[in-house]
């Protein structure tokens, strides 16, 4: 396997998760002024476009997996070998760019599940106020 192919896919894989996660984080934005509005329709709209971008999201994580995984083969390590062990079998020009980004994925993935919390915990606040007429 080419080493430029291996770390130009895994470089867009992730670029491409970024992307979805951010814009997860928009929509769980726009949810939270949803939420405040107290307009249950929006609210239901963004929740269909929350799971859809969700699902994007799974597909898009097994997708830098899964090139991973070709790339710790490529290198003859193990396909469990941390991410950043195998990113010191890459070039050295690239290693920098793949560090940022697998940090940036872990940072954005850890702000996600807070905020996915976040959103459910007002959710259901704002379902007890509205449906206690408050």
């Amino acid at each position: 396997m080419d080493g430029k192919v291996d770390w130009n896919q895994l470089v867009d894989a992730l670029r491409d998760e970024l992307q979805e996660k951010g814009g997860l984080i928009r929509l769980l934005d726009q949810q939270v002024q949803a939420v405040y509005r107290r307009d249950t329709h929006q609210n239901g709209y963004l929740e269909e476009q929350i799971r859809l971008q969700l699902r994007v999201i799974a597909r898009s994580t097994q997708i830098r997996e899964s090139i991973l995984r070709q790339s710790a083969s490529s290198f003859q390590l193990s396909e469990d070998v941390r991410v950043n062990e195998l990113i010191t079998h890459f070039p050295d020009f690239v290693r920098p760019l793949l560090e940022a980004l697998v940090t940036e994925v872990d940072r954005l993935s850890n702000r996600l599940q807070e905020r996915l919390g976040q959103n459910e915990g007002l959710k259901q606040r704002f379902l007890v106020e509205t449906a206690s007429g408050a």
